[in-house]
């Protein structure tokens, strides 16, 4: 008897399954980044300039 799930119906859907999570993983990564380049860009705007007037 073989008990390889590599070609049964478990097997594909553990494939499929896991090329979905990955495939979330990746798309959160690349969320995080673009969402976090955006705040470090707004707090840079928000930053009151080094050189600038005294009051």
């Amino acid at each position: 008897m073989n008990l390889s799930p590599a070609f049964s119906i478990l097997g594909t859907l553990y494939a499929v399954f896991t090329i979905v999570v990955a495939g979330l993983a990746v798309y959160a990564l690349i969320l995080g980044i673009v969402f976090l380049r955006l705040r470090i860009a707004e707090l840079k705007r928000t930053v009151p300039p080094k050189n600038g007037p005294l009051r």
